[in-house]
């Protein structure tokens, strides 16, 4: 098979395609973590590599439990694991209706993110990381609670 043929299959279905199949990896992905609890060491993931390394958190560490507290319904469990993800997920919800409405043509230019805009988000993460790792109040809260 030529790289001609398969890029040809690559380029010559709907835009719609990708975005719904994007959707229905996330549904597919959220429908698992509510099935499984992240709580049971071991029956998800193997956990955040940076956590075993340093025993400190990164702004994902706690992720996967809020959003399984999510799908159960408590929101203060998912706050008390990552707030992140509770900030995050709207927003990549929006992104994401965007992208569709672009790929279906309802809409006729895609929204950009300049790079200052970018930068911003690297240095909120950045602060995130360090500022949830400080032992005191009122930042030990941040914290992701262990396992």
């Amino acid at each position: 098979m030529s790289v001609d043929v398969v890029a040809r299959a690559f380029t010559d279905r709907p835009r719609w395609v990708a975005p719904v199949m994007v959707g229905v990896g996330a549904l597919a992905t959220v429908a698992a973590v509510g099935v499984m609890d992240p709580e049971v060491r071991g029956h998800l993931s193997p956990g955040c590599p940076f956590r075993t390394l340093t025993g400190l958190d990164c702004p994902g560490c706690g992720g996967t439990r809020a959003l399984y507290a999510l799908t159960q319904g408590d929101v203060g469990l998912a706050l008390n694991h990552n707030v992140l993800t509770l900030v995050a997920l709207p927003l990549l919800a929006l992104a994401w209706l965007g992208w569709l409405r672009y790929s279906l043509g309802w809409r006729p230019k895609p929204v950009t993110i300049a790079p200052r805009t970018g930068y911003l988000i690297a240095a909120s993460l950045t602060v995130y990381w360090v500022v949830r790792n400080l032992p005191w109040m009122p930042f030990a809260w941040l914290g992701s609670t262990p396992i």
